[in-house]
């Protein structure tokens, strides 16, 4: 017969933290990987993309990465007069969309451009008719 020593309800009340710890967890990890570029998730995938071609700033940062090619993000920064956390904060939406992929070497975060990801976008929209509304207009 077990008896219900303060050592037991510690240890009970531990393990019930512990699940819950994990189940938070696990709830963050999928919230995450919502808002995140998944290789074969087309649908997901062009949502985030259209999101983040939305803000003229991210569409620049896109053409000078395109243009330019790699190059770090103070760099890909400079003619838009931001600050750096505003830049990586503008990065990190590109990359979340999966139109960029970055690099942390050393001290310098490098950005390239993903051309995989625009055809994709491309495929998606001429397969799925995301316009096309269906309307009676009698």
């Amino acid at each position: 017969m077990k008896f219900w020593n303060a050592r037991r309800i510690q240890r009970t009340k531990e393990k019930k933290e512990q699940r819950e710890e994990r189940a938070w967890q696990q709830h963050l990890l999928q919230e995450f990987r919502k808002r995140t570029y998944t290789a074969g998730d087309a649908r997901k995938n062009a949502r985030l993309m259209l999101e983040a071609l939305g803000s003229p700033l991210h569409r620049r940062m896109l053409a000078r990465l395109r243009a330019g090619g790699a190059m770090s993000v103070s760099h890909l920064a400079e003619p838009f007069n931001i600050m750096l956390p505003d830049a990586m904060r503008h990065v990190h939406i590109l990359e979340r969309a999966g139109l960029i992929a970055t690099e942390k070497r050393g001290r310098i975060r490098f950005c390239v451009y993903n051309p995989e990801a625009p055809r994709e976008l491309s495929a998606w929209l001429t397969t799925h008719k995301p316009f096309d509304l269906d309307l009676d207009l009698d």
